[in-house]
């Protein structure tokens, strides 16, 4: 008796254990979602900026960033690199400042195309543009350009969840299916040759 209840014991460990084990599985399988990928592509821009720029602690750095819905995700980023650096930050260029960054966010673009190998896959493409200028005191020089990328296959059934609806540039419409091979031959030359046989059979049933 003490060993069936050791056994019982054993067993439930393990079921939770393979439980365990399959959800993580499945949670590891579900798609990121659009915003999470711009959000790291941002953020990996930031970083790269905060390290190609000689910026000394205390500097007076004025920051501007073009109009763009995701802008204030942007802006956030670079203003924590900044303010880390213990710098001054400004959005007014006309001020004292010691230099000054133009960051134009030139696109951010959600795609998906169909799959060829399958109807029920979608590819997912996001990409990220960026590009800015830097002016100390009267000299402007272009930043280098980012060009940010990412793609993966998802389920069609999985674009709803990971489109970010409230925000326009983490969202895109998805493409229709393409016609297979018999939705676009077959089937129309079926429905034709059953239509022209009704109609024979109609007049074969009238002449007689």
């Amino acid at each position: 008796m003490k060993n069936l209840k050791y056994t019982f014991i054993i067993l439930i460990i393990l079921f939770n254990i393979s439980r365990c084990y399959y959800l993580s599985a499945n949670n590891s399988n579900e798609p990121v979602l659009n915003f999470d990928i711009i959000d790291s592509l941002l953020n990996n821009y930031a970083m790269k900026f905060d390290k190609s720029q000689s910026i000394q602690k205390g500097e007076i750095i004025g920051l501007d960033i073009t109009a763009h819905p995701a802008k204030w995700l942007l802006s956030d980023k670079l203003i924590r690199l900044l303010a880390h650096d213990s710098c001054v930050i400004s959005g007014d260029s006309t001020k004292n400042v010691s230099r000054f960054y133009q960051i134009n966010i030139n696109n951010i673009n959600v795609k998906y195309l169909n799959n060829s190998n399958s109807q029920d896959s979608l590819d997912r493409e996001i990409l990220i543009y960026i590009s800015g200028t830097k002016r100390i005191k009267d000299k402007i020089e272009p930043l280098d350009e980012y060009k940010g990328s990412f793609m993966d296959r998802i389920a069609r059934d999985n674009v709803e969840s990971v489109n970010s609806k409230q925000y326009d540039f983490a969202s895109s419409p998805v493409p229709l299916q393409e016609k297979t091979f018999f939705e676009e031959i077959v089937q129309p030359v079926i429905l034709i040759s059953s239509t022209i046989v009704a109609v024979l059979l109609l007049f074969t049933v009238r002449s007689n």
